[in-house]
């Protein structure tokens, strides 16, 4: 699993996961993750387009991350989600605090709260 930051600045993080996003996957990235969010005060943009398997290891790190997030009044969008990546995030129930975007734009404007 790997993390890239595409974007850090003071009104946005946007990073890039590649990978499973399984037990290991989390252990190889998790605490790199956590402590992004725990050092900003920025929304994140997760673009997931790399990520071929969402564990729910994974999905309970994005939702701890998107909880961190709200505390401070920023948002955890996932960007561009592979259709299994997506239909997993969907059925969990986890869209419902984490919003799915398709492009750049759609994520601006969740982001951005229109």
């Amino acid at each position: 699993m790997e993390l890239k930051i595409v974007r850090s600045d003071n009104a946005l993080t946007h990073l890039v996961l590649a990978g499973k996003l399984d037990v290991d996957g989390e252990r190889s990235i998790g605490d790199q993750f956590r402590d992004l969010i725990a050092s900003s005060n920025t929304s994140f943009l997760v673009d997931m387009s790399g990520v071929s398997y969402l564990a729910s290891l994974g999905i309970r790190l994005l939702f701890a991350g998107a909880k961190s997030l709200s505390e401070n009044g920023n948002k955890l969008v996932v960007l561009s989600p592979q259709p299994m990546v997506e239909e997993t995030l969907l059925n969990s129930g986890t869209v419902k605090f984490i919003p799915i975007a398709h492009d750049e734009t759609e994520a601006a404007r969740i982001i951005s709260g229109m």
